[in-house]
């Protein structure tokens, strides 16, 4: 009993030691996962000569809670992603828009900052977010410790995050035909994801996304006309389900997007589409 008593005893002073009244607690956050201040290595030199150097693009891949969603529980992006990931960015995505468009458009129109996670926000209503464009100053890009080089899918899944991005910030900056809007309202709904790509397609939409709002529906068809390029786009729209007056909006609304970029930016979008689809297959070479 003794030896309990004393046990007791000892504790209590080590707790009241422990809460004496000695240095003060920091009174700024710590961030970056200790402090904002670090030694560049290869890593950061490769980012400023490939991004910031040409672009005056910020690529910010150490954690930094403030430029991501409080509200979700994400991890860093791993730092043998970086590399690869901005790597396919460069050439899938600048690359060809620099080729068909010019060095000009790329400069005038790109973000000026990517922020990298390495977790995707998950929803509760069950949706995923890998990505987000922020009034045309910032992309972030999520659920990047997944990317694997060597899968065409995971290639594509993150390129299409960027096209997508990409392309709110252009209908931003120029909008698109408000002819648009009236082809198929009926189907935009935001329940979106109580429904399948099957069941989009049918109804003249080419991702189940794409109902979420026109601005979703113009950027997807974007992305997905890039990316998956026009063999799937015209696949779908040769679907023996999909009704006709569902082809004809589909064809319609590819016909929109070639327009746009040709009457708003001066780009061939054929051109951007197979510039796209070649840098695709190269990086997976």
């Amino acid at each position: 009993m003794n030896k309990f008593i004393t046990y007791i005893m000892a504790m209590l002073l080590m707790i009241q030691v422990g809460c004496q009244k000695g240095d003060t607690l920091p009174d700024k956050p710590i961030t970056d996962l200790g402090g904002e201040t670090w030694v560049k290595g290869p890593l950061d030199e490769w980012l400023e000569a490939a991004f910031l150097d040409p672009f005056n693009i910020q690529v910010k891949y150490k954690w930094d809670p403030y430029e991501l969603n409080y509200m979700r529980n994400l991890v860093p992006v791993n730092e043998d992603k970086v590399k690869p990931v901005m790597e396919a960015v460069r050439q899938i995505w600048i690359m060809p828009y620099e080729k068909v468009a010019g060095d000009a458009f790329m400069k005038t129109y790109v973000p000026k900052q990517f922020v990298l996670a390495g977790s995707a926000e998950y929803n509760t209503n069950g949706t995923i977010i890998l990505g987000q464009a922020e009034g045309g100053r910032k992309i972030v890009l999520l659920g990047l410790n997944r990317f694997d080089t060597a899968s065409r899918n995971e290639v594509q899944r993150m390129l299409h995050t960027i096209h997508h991005e990409f392309a709110h910030i252009l209908h931003q900056t120029k909008l698109y035909p408000l002819e648009w809007k009236a082809l198929n309202p009926e189907w935009y709904t935001a329940t979106w994801y109580n429904n399948t790509d099957a069941e989009a397609h049918r109804q003249g939409l080419i991702s189940a996304y794409a109902k979420a709002s026109p601005d979703e529906d113009f950027v997807e068809t974007v992305s997905f006309l890039l990316v998956f390029g026009q063999q799937y786009y015209d696949s779908v729209i040769n679907k023996p389900d999909v009704p006709e007056r569902s082809k004809q909006v589909l064809q319609r609304k590819r016909d929109m997007v070639i327009d746009y970029f040709n009457n708003n930016f001066d780009i061939d979008f054929t051109s951007l589409q197979q510039e796209t689809q070649a840098a695709i297959t190269e990086y997976l070479q």
